[in-house]
């Protein structure tokens, strides 16, 4: 599907809710993708306490504020006014396909889940129980880069981290319905594959 800037990811994400659920990583685009104004449920899955938390607190202020302008306020005042005026921005930029009264909807019923989970062990699992029928787009930012890091930390070889990267490759594609889409980051622009295409031109390789 080809190389897409970061600012089109709200939109493809967003899209995706009408078609199904949606897995994202702790960040910004998985506050975007909740904005979705389809059915689906969003998924917010990360090894990252830190991450999970950020969005978390994000989201609960959206429960609590009274329309997109008061909330974008407490935001930049609980958090960095960088991050804030960044989600701000994407909000801008895609605001026909992002609908605040659709997020707070998808919070009121329990449409967002956040998962702690390392999609490159057996923990990926429950996911598949929040998704049972696949789902419809997932956004795993820089993957290789992301999940370097916490090898890293670990200090595990060259080969546990290619064998961690390829576990990662085949949990995303289960997780994925016939229909759904894969974004991924590379060094250049985000990457956009179908499931055929994440299944046999997506080769992860350690950073």
């Amino acid at each position: 599907m080809g190389t897409k800037a970061a600012n089109q990811i709200p939109c493809l994400l967003s899209n995706a809710t009408f078609q199904g659920d949606v897995i994202s990583v702790a960040n910004s685009m998985a506050v975007l993708a909740a904005m979705g104004q389809g059915h689906g449920n969003v998924i917010v899955a990360d090894l990252d306490k830190a991450h999970l938390a950020g969005v978390q607190s994000v989201l609960a202020i959206a429960q609590s504020s009274g329309s997109q302008e008061a909330w974008l306020r407490e935001v930049k005042r609980q958090h960095k006014s960088g991050y804030a005026d960044h989600l701000e921005l994407l909000i801008q930029r895609n605001q026909e396909h992002l609908s605040f009264d659709s997020l707070k909807q998808r919070l009121h019923r329990g449409g967002v889940s956040l998962v702690r989970a390392d999609m490159a062990s057996d923990s990926a699992t429950e996911l598949a129980g929040l998704a049972p029928h696949g789902v419809s787009g997932m956004y795993v930012s820089n993957i290789e880069m992301y999940l370097g890091g916490f090898l890293d930390k670990a200090n595990t070889s060259i080969n546990e981290r290619q064998q961690a990267l390829n576990t990662f490759k085949n949990n995303i594609v289960s997780l994925m319905g016939a229909e759904a889409f894969l974004i991924r980051g590379e060094s250049v622009g985000m990457q956009v594959h179908n499931k055929n295409a994440a299944i046999n031109d997506w080769i992860p390789q350690v950073r």
